[in-house]
């Protein structure tokens, strides 16, 4: 019952938090959450390296309801570390797809998850077809599309990408925490990115290891 009350938290945040997204794919995210919230993932523990406490601290001190439940669901959490994801030895960016065809609950309308990127790390610019929304829940980080300069995105902010727009983050002193949704063209087969590369002033990661 404790796995299933962290769920149910969780994905309420989660719509809550996206149904006051700014754009349509928010409102299309929390109504998808919604129609799939009574159905649960079947529950396996998951040896991983990934070490959330410094994300959830600044939330924590906001006594926010979503850090208990991934606390609760940390052994659970099926976090994807490795591949073309990830450019180092050790894990420096994580995801979990809770809903999804890839998902620890099935659709194939959407993918959704939460996103964790350590400090001092640079995801390269990488495109898909699928819209992309991202909302962070922790940490300050440099996101860029398109043409655009690098913006700092702090804690609460709203990211979107359209389809096959180039896109890249980078972190520098704190890792980031973020929700994700995609909406659209949804096939991992469309995804593609640079060269993994250190980004120039990036550094060796410190406080947070060892990871996921």
């Amino acid at each position: 019952p404790l796995l299933e009350q962290a769920w149910s938290v969780l994905l309420d945040q989660f719509a809550h938090r996206y149904a006051a997204a700014p754009v349509p794919q928010g409102a299309e995210t929390a109504a998808q959450i919604r129609r799939l919230q009574g159905l649960l993932p079947h529950w396996d523990f998951i040896d991983h390296d990934v070490v959330l406490a410094e994300s959830l601290a600044p939330l924590n001190r906001k006594r926010d309801p979503i850090v208990g439940a991934l606390e609760r669901l940390q052994p659970v959490l099926q976090w994807r570390t490795r591949g073309v994801f990830t450019d180092a030895a050790y894990t420096n960016r994580a995801y979990v797809e809770f809903i999804g065809p890839d998902g620890m609950v099935r659709s194939d309308d959407i993918r959704l998850g939460i996103y964790w990127h350590d400090r001092d790390t640079f995801y390269p610019s990488h495109r898909h077809n699928a819209v992309e929304l991202y909302h962070v829940l922790s940490g300050t980080e440099s996101w860029h599309h398109r043409s655009q300069t690098r913006v700092p995105r702090p804690a609460g902010s709203f990211i979107l990408h359209g389809s096959r727009e180039d896109h890249a983050t980078r972190s520098e002193a704190e890792p980031i925490l973020a929700l994700w949704s995609w909406t659209g063209d949804i096939s991992f087969e469309s995804y593609s990115m640079d060269e993994a590369a250190v980004a120039p002033s990036a550094m060796p990661p410190t406080a947070s290891m060892p990871l996921a």
